[in-house]
């Protein structure tokens, strides 16, 4: 068994973390956020990264990006730009799906849901104006008895939407992403993949429409941390580390499983969702 020194659904980190970290291009923008794209292109890299080839373009905000209007406003639109580019041309009378994963009764698992009760749907206006849009969470499975990509894939059987867009909470390797940190993908998602569980996957191959997932990192491995702090706390002391030692150890201490979240998560999960939703409006024209 290949033990994983980060858990991550962040492509940066694992480019990062396995030596691939050139293939990002990275872009200082106003506001103090900083744009990394990268695009896994073959399944050579896909394989050597451990990413599903797609683009994937991470927008990491400053710490008090919550605190300003204005930067929050400029972070939802290029996040919108990004969407845009990622959905390409649509049809306002074929509809948007927008599908909210997760658990609401978990505060740092709720992001999808929280955005898919904020949004503005309009799909029952019946408007040749507006982009048609809907919206579902699906819940999680141990509720339902039913995966996300079951239901996901029901529904767009039935409806027949030109694009799928995915909001899902994240998991990172590093605190100061959390919450802060927005995602945008090609590559589709697999639901708690970053936490170590093996769902089956939602994205174009499966459902037959550009399925692009928008994702906040809101739980970091506990592992994961303590891996990462002691390993860049001994690199700055010159000093080394027997990473077999540690990893064995941090397995003999029951750490290797516990994911944690932030204290603010529930004030960052609001925040998020809100970025999220505006930038999704704004991709699609039905900012009301």
């Amino acid at each position: 068994m290949i033990y994983r020194h980060i858990v991550t659904d962040l492509a940066i980190e694992s480019a990062n973390e396995k030596g691939f970290g050139s293939l990002a291009d990275k872009k200082t923008l106003s506001y103090g956020v900083e744009k990394r794209s990268i695009w896994i292109k073959n399944s050579d890299q896909a394989k050597k990264i451990g990413r599903d080839m797609g683009k994937y373009i991470t927008f990491d905000a400053g710490g008090d990006v919550y605190s300003d209007k204005a930067a929050e406003n400029y972070l939802a639109k290029q996040i919108a730009t990004e969407i845009k580019n990622l959905v390409g041309i649509t049809k306002r009378s074929s509809p948007v799906l927008v599908a909210g994963l997760g658990n609401r009764l978990i505060v740092s698992d709720s992001l999808g849901t929280r955005c898919v009760e904020k949004l503005h749907v309009t799909r029952d206006l019946n408007s040749s104006s507006l982009q048609s849009v809907c919206a579902l969470s699906t819940g999680v499975s141990g509720m339902t008895g039913m995966q996300s990509a079951e239901i996901i894939g029901g529904v767009v059987s039935k409806i027949k939407p030109c694009a799928v867009i995915l909001v899902d909470s994240l998991a990172t390797s590093m605190a100061k992403r959390l919450g802060r940190s927005f995602q945008i993908s090609s590559a589709g998602i697999a639901p708690g993949s970053g936490v170590g569980l093996d769902k089956e996957r939602i994205d174009k191959s499966t459902l037959g429409v550009p399925t692009i997932s928008i994702g906040v990192p809101m739980m970091l491995a506990l592992r994961t941390a303590i891996y990462s702090f002691i390993k860049d706390y001994a690199s700055k002391q010159d000093g080394a580390i027997d990473e077999f030692s540690l990893r064995e150890r941090l397995k003999e201490e029951s750490l290797s499983n516990l994911v944690v979240a932030p204290k603010g998560v529930d004030f960052l999960v609001e925040k998020a969702s809100l970025v999220v939703v505006h930038a999704i409006e704004l991709a699609f024209g039905i900012n009301l």
